[in-house]
């Protein structure tokens, strides 16, 4: 199964390039000052053009330190997706958790209708991808199952067919 509906939000898995991804709003890593740094946010941000680091530089002036499980918002700026939510997940179950959550929280806020996440934490001191599935997917779950939401798709993109097959595992488990 790569995909399941619940209360009307379709929550799907699927093997592609995260920057080529057609959604409202494209969700990545970051670090306390939003800096480049780590594959995925660099190729995100290079892509996006030099507008999204700008307007990144400016949300850590005012913050100084983005906290671990906490989220904010730039535009998508070259990219196909409108929006970029900054997720400061680290190395914690429960602060990924809350990073899950709180991105949620950002695009509801924004009225955006579909996002797509990576396996947040994945390669981070201690997480595997396994753990980093028996996290994402339960958290989005309890979110579209307690919240009134306006999304209506929520897509994890993997980059193997390993990464998709631990997720697919989870995805399975959760119906």
């Amino acid at each position: 199964m790569n995909e399941i509906t619940i209360n009307n939000t379709v929550i799907e898995l699927f093997i592609g390039d995260l920057t080529q991804s057609e959604y409202d709003a494209i969700v990545i890593p970051t670090n306390s000052r939003l800096l480049p740094s780590g594959d995925l946010r660099c190729k995100v941000v290079r892509e996006a053009g030099s507008t999204v680091q700008v307007e990144c530089n400016v949300i850590a002036q005012k913050i100084s330190n983005i906290p671990v499980g906490s989220a904010v918002i730039t535009s998508g700026g070259n990219l196909k997706a409108k929006y970029i939510i900054h997720a400061r997940a680290g190395h914690d179950g429960k602060k990924l958790m809350l990073a899950i959550w709180n991105s949620l929280k950002i695009a509801d806020k924004h009225s955006i209708k579909s996002l797509v996440f990576p396996p947040l934490s994945k390669d981070v001191i201690g997480f595997t991808t396994k753990k980093s599935s028996q996290i994402m997917l339960p958290t989005i779950k309890k979110y579209v199952t307690e919240k009134t939401s306006s999304i209506n798709n929520i897509s994890i993109c993997l980059e193997t067919l390993p990464d998709y097959k631990e997720f697919e595992t989870v995805l399975d488990k959760i119906v």
